[in-house]
C-alpha cells in the first residue's frame, strides 16, 4: 500500500500565519528510499505550496526525524549536480555574492511512491530523484534532480512548533498520537480499579444469628471491627430451649 501524507496539511487550503505569510498547498509527493544497511525504507513527504510572493515553496515533513523543514528557491553561482555528491564530502556554494563552505550531509536517490495535486513539474510515481542535502553550522541547502535537465537548489529553514505557528498559522507536525493513547489507556486503567474497588465486596464481618452485639467474656468475642463487636451465642436461652432469634 502506498504512503499516505501525515503533515497537517490540505491540498486547496490556504494556511495563514503572522503577516505576511499566507500560502496555499497545491501537491504533496512522498519519496521513499531503502536504506541498504538495515533493509528499512524510510519515508519524507514534500509539499508544493504558493507563497507569499507567489514564489514556489516547498515544506517537508520526515516521517522518521518528525522534522518540518520550509524550503525557498535559490540559486548558486556553482553548477551543483546531487547525483555526484557523496555524504561527507566538502563543497562551497555561493549565494548572493558569498561563498559558503558545506559539507553533505545526506545523499541518494529517493522514489516517489505517492502524488496528489498539482505540481510546477511533470512527476509521476516510481520516478527516481536524486538528492543531496548540504549543511554549515547554521544554514542548510536541498539540492534535487527530477532529470538530467531540472536540478533545483533551496534553501530551508527548520521550524519547531513556534515557527510553524508563525508560518502557517498552526502545527503542521502531527501530534504524537501513541502518547496519548497510552495516557488515555492508563486512565481508563486508574478509573476502572476505583471502581472495582469501590463496588466489590467488602471485607466486614457483621454479626449472625449465633452471635450478638452484647458484653460477654473477651474469649467469646468472634468478630470485632470500627463498627461493632460480636460475641459468641449461647445455645441455650435462659431457661428457653433452641436457638434464639
Amino acid at each position: 500500500m502506498a504512503p499516505r501524507p501525515k503533515a497537517r496539511m490540505t491540498l486547496g487550503k490556504h494556511l495563514i500565519g503572522a503577516p505576511p505569510w499566507r500560502s496555499l498547498p497545491q501537491g504533496v509527493v512522498v519519496y521513499g528510499e531503502q536504506d541498504p544497511s538495515d533493509g528499512v525504507t524510510y519515508y519524507w513527504e514534500e509539499w508544493e505550496v504558493l507563497g507569499y510572493e507567489n514564489l514556489d515553496f516547498w515544506v517537508e515533513y520526515d516521517h522518521y526525524t518528525k522534522a518540518v523543514t520550509l524550503y525557498r528557491p535559490a540559486e548558486s553561482a556553482e553548477r551543483l549536480d546531487p547525483s555526484r555528491l557523496r555524504k561527507g564530502q566538502v563543497v562551497n556554494v555561493t549565494l548572493s555574492g558569498r561563498t559558503y563552505r558545506t559539507t553533505v550531509t545526506e545523499a541518494g536517490v529517493g522514489t516517489i511512491r505517492s502524488l496528489d495535486g498539482s505540481f510546477t513539474y511533470d512527476l509521476s510515481i516510481g520516478q527516481p530523484v536524486a538528492y543531496a542535502e548540504l549543511r554549515t553550522n547554521d544554514m542548510v541547502l536541498s539540492l534535487e534532480k527530477f532529470d538530467d535537465r531540472i536540478i533545483d537548489l533551496y534553501h530551508g529553514t527548520v521550524l519547531d512548533v513556534a515557527g510553524q505557528k508563525a508560518h502557517f498559522g498552526k502545527r503542521i507536525a502531527p501530534r504524537n498520537v501513541s502518547v496519548k493513547l497510552v495516557g488515555a489507556f492508563l486512565a481508563i486503567g486508574v478509573l476502572a480499579t476505583m471502581l472495582f474497588s469501590s463496588c466489590g465486596p467488602r471485607n466486614d464481618t457483621y454479626c449472625t444469628p449465633r452471635s450478638v452485639e452484647q458484653a460477654a467474656p473477651s474469649d467469646q468475642v468472634v468478630s470485632q471491627d470500627d463498627d461493632q463487636t460480636c460475641y459468641r451465642r449461647s445455645v441455650y436461652g435462659g431457661g428457653g430451649g433452641g436457638l434464639g432469634k
